[in-house]
């Protein structure tokens, strides 16, 4: 497979993945109401981190326990229920900014107290949403498998390196805009209007956590 041919597979493939809407995208435009325009980019460096020492380990085999059944049952499990409970912390949040009038919830606080800049929470929703999403690594072990495979066939570890150059600037690209998105157009918001778009993204979080754990327990 020649270079260009490998670019369009791994862009087509991967953009299954990466242009669905899901919980990091939904919390990654909610912390931009807070963190500002480039909080879309911070949180695919988020993304990233955590990304990329999980293919280099699949490529070379170090993770191939998690296809124990057992083991992806805990993850989708523990996955889910922080996607649930992050939801639920940012409605609570909303709640209060609704009922005081106030500016939108701090989306890095409620997840995990993060006092610092805006940008640190942009990073950590990154980070996290990709850590505790069990469909992002079941992806990766089922249909960007392939990719990877691929890549190691091509060139080892450059191959993969390779591979996850394609595979990335598409993350960057669509948190990026949907981060400056939302934060360019939370300047035309009111505060009030501001809490309910947080609210709406929130509870968005909290059905795809609820669909990922009644998947997980077998309910459908």
């Amino acid at each position: 497979m020649g270079l260009l041919q490998f670019f369009l597979l791994v862009v087509f493939v991967s953009a299954s993945g990466a242009l669905a809407p899901g919980p990091l995208l939904f919390a990654t435009m909610n912390v931009s109401l807070r963190a500002g325009r480039y909080a879309g980019l911070v949180a695919a460096l988020g993304h990233m981190v955590f990304e990329f020492p999980l293919i280099l380990a699949i490529a070379f085999g170090i993770w191939g326990f998690i296809q124990d059944p057992s083991i992806s049952f805990v993850i989708g499990v523990v996955g889910s229920a922080a996607l649930i409970v992050f939801g639920l912390l940012q409605v609570r949040s909303s709640f209060r900014g609704l009922s005081a009038g106030g500016d939108p919830g701090d989306c890095g606080r409620s997840l995990l107290l993060a006092r610092g800049t805006g940008l640190l929470a942009a990073f950590l929703v990154g980070l996290l949403f990709t850590a505790l999403n069990p469909y992002f690594l079941t992806w990766w072990f089922t249909v960007g498998l392939p990719l990877i495979s691929e890549g190691v066939r091509m060139g080892g570890l450059v191959g993969v390196l390779t591979m996850f150059g394609f595979h990335i600037w598409l993350d960057y690209a669509w948190l990026g805009a949907a981060g400056y998105a939302t934060a360019t157009g939370a300047r035309f918001l009111k505060p009030k209007q501001m809490n309910m778009l947080s609210l709406a993204l929130a509870v968005a979080v909290i059905i795809f956590g609820a669909l990922l754990l009644t998947r997980t327990l077998g309910v459908f």
